[in-house]
């Protein structure tokens, strides 16, 4: 693919949670979480999904803070519904419950295993936490450069 074509599939596509929430500091939560969709088409009800997936992640009432205003874990959040605003078919995710409390990253893993098993999204995460490693489908470990299966 050449280089925009690619951007295109990527931003349609693929989605990522980083192991920092990496929101921009300048824009409110709203805002943070519409980012992506600034790159491609992905519809008109951009704003009301956006406001769907800050129900999810119990923060709508958050949707003009800015990410100053949130405790690590609610940016954590913040990130997760920025993920799911493209509709992706494919999370990339770096320790994507890192920065939250055991209830709430129960509650984000339920979620993403709905997402998973309703609307066919994949998730490949890189944990080093056991508990939700067992909550996989499949399970890889890398040790010593080598992937094996477990």
């Amino acid at each position: 693919m050449e280089d925009n074509a690619l951007s295109e599939f990527r931003n349609k596509k693929i989605s990522f949670i980083y192991q920092f929430s990496s929101l921009i500091p300048t824009l409110t939560v709203l805002e943070n979480i519409l980012l992506p969709t600034a790159f491609g088409t992905h519809g008109e009800n951009n704003a009301a999904r956006a406001l769907e997936l800050l129900g999810i992640v119990g923060l709508k009432e958050k949707m003009n803070a800015y990410p100053s205003q949130l405790s690590g874990g609610q940016q954590r959040r913040v990130a997760i519904a920025r993920s799911f605003i493209t509709a992706p078919e494919l999370i990339l995710a770096d320790e994507p419950t890192g920065d939250l409390d055991e209830e709430t990253e129960a509650e984000m893993i339920r979620f993403f295993t709905m997402m998973n098993e309703e609307k066919g999204v994949t998730f490949i995460l890189s944990t080093h936490n056991t508990d939700i490693a067992k909550q996989t489908k499949r399970q890889m470990k890398m040790s010593n450069g080598t992937i094996k299966e477990l």
